[in-house]
């Protein structure tokens, strides 16, 4: 037998490209993710199919079983808080105006969004966990959204849909505002403050609520993101 006096440490060995998940161009070539000039989260679920191991291999046996599903309405319901601005106006409370702060987490939304786009469109079809550094397919997405395509978007604005009803006589209903995802356009608000904060992953919305010691408000929310 013939010696090749190639050293072991010099052995070439194939690896599969999806050990890696941050894109890296090089002279030549790279590849290249498709995505949308601008995006809506607004209140339409996504659905996909995908097998018990998270792995999206053969639609015609996954699409036997119950589909996934992605609520942009109750993801977004679960990444705001709304809290009353004591700090502003520590006699807020006991007057009939109100200051609220609406804390929206922009970056997990987002990410959470992404995600069920790629497996609705099954973007990483074919890729089992095995041949993932993480041996899961799913951890491989959400670092692949991080380090390649979040950077790709930036905040547009927010819609923020607002209606007031009254608290009732006995007063109990006080300062307990309710999630509404059926609220009509023409509830649409503008008479509120954004601040951004400078990374992008966090917006707060500073709202005055008038009349708050009769009223309280039903609300919901969308957000705007566009491709830089």
């Amino acid at each position: 037998m013939r010696r090749s006096y190639i050293s072991p440490e010099y052995n070439s060995n194939v690896v599969n490209g999806t050990l890696n998940m941050l894109e890296e161009s090089n002279f030549f070539s790279a590849k290249m993710l498709e995505i949308e000039e601008k995006l809506l989260i607004d209140n339409i679920d996504i659905l996909w199919y995908q097998s018990q191991t998270k792995e999206q291999l053969d639609i015609s046996i996954e699409s036997t079983s119950a589909p996934y599903l992605y609520s942009p309405s109750e993801d977004k319901q679960q990444n705001l808080s709304l809290t009353i601005n004591t700090a502003e106006t520590p006699a807020g409370l006991q007057s009939k105006n109100t200051r609220w702060i609406f804390e929206i987490n922009l970056k997990q939304i987002l990410t959470n969004y992404l995600y069920a786009i790629f497996k609705k469109y099954r973007t990483f079809e074919g890729v089992k966990n095995s041949q993932t550094i993480y041996d899961d397919v799913d951890i491989a997405i959400i670092n692949y959204i991080n380090n390649n395509v979040l950077n790709r978007y930036r905040y547009n604005k927010i819609d923020l849909y607002l209606a007031y009803r009254s608290v009732g006589e006995e007063n109990q209903l006080k300062y307990k505002n309710n999630w509404n995802i059926n609220l009509a356009e023409e509830t649409l608000i503008e008479n509120y403050q954004t601040v951004l904060e400078t990374d992008e992953s966090i917006v707060k919305l500073l709202f005055l609520q008038l009349n708050s010691s009769e009223y309280i408000f039903d609300y919901y929310y969308n957000i705007h993101f566009e491709r830089i």
